[in-house]
This record gives structure tokens, sequence and C-alpha cells, in this order.
């Protein structure tokens, strides 16, 4: 019996060594399920934050767009209005050169008209000198 007993307690220590070793297993994998939950609960956290940027990043994608589209939008008014003001500056040249030939024209008529009065003038006092002599003579 005795040594059915030391062979039970044999056991028996084998079993609390198996035990032993079970339970510190179980420790060690109740750890690593611990750092596992930890790191895949940072990873979350990340992809949460992540998620976040690229919503922000698309929100300022549409907003980029919408800019360029307006951007594209000023840039063919720009250039509609630059040919406008070519328009308007050949138009203004024109009459420019409209307005020194209407300036010279009226040079011309006013020195016309200014030797046309001279002789209005030189044959009034003429017409005055006749009237005069013949008013004499009669």
């Amino acid at each position: 019996m005795q040594a059915e007993m030391r062979q039970l307690q044999q056991s028996l220590i084998v079993k609390q060594d198996d035990v032993t070793r079970l339970n510190q297993e179980g420790a060690r994998l109740v750890s690593d399920l611990s750092h596992a939950q930890n790191a895949l609960y940072d990873q979350q956290s990340r992809n949460r934050q992540l998620e976040q940027k690229l919503e922000a990043l698309q929100a300022i994608e549409q907003h980029a767009k919408a800019v360029e589209a307006r951007l594209a939008d000023k840039e063919n008014q720009t250039r509609a209005q630059k040919l406008e003001l070519g328009a308007a500056i050949a138009k203004a040249d024109e009459l420019i050169s409209q307005v020194r030939n209407l300036e010279l024209a009226l040079a011309t008529a006013d020195a016309k008209l200014a030797a046309q009065q001279g002789v209005v003038g030189e044959l009034r006092t003429y017409l005055e000198t006749r009237a005069t002599s013949n008013a004499k003579s009669d």
C-alpha cells in the first residue's frame, strides 16, 4: 500500500507539475491575449483616425475640384475679356485715327473759313467804299 501511495503521490506530483505548467501556460496565453487585444484596440484606433483623415481628405479633394472648376471658369472669362479688350483697343485706335482725321478736317475748314471771312471783309470794305463814293458823286 505504501508503494502504491508513493506511486500515487508521484503521480500527484507529476499532475501538480502539469497543472502548474498548464497554469503558467494559461497565464502566458492570457498575457498574450491581453497584448493582442491591446494591439487590436490600438490598430482599431489608428484605423478610425485614418478613416477620419481619409474623410477629411475626401472633403478637401471635393473642395479642390470645385475650386479648380471655378478657376477654369475664371480663366475662360479672363481669355474672353482679353479678346474683348483687344477688340476694344483696336476700336479705340480706329476712333483715335478718325478723331485725328476729323481734327485735321476741322483745322482745314477753320482755315478756309478764316480765309473766306477775310475775303468777305475785304469785299464789304470794297462795297462800302464804293457805296460811299457813289453817294458822294450823286
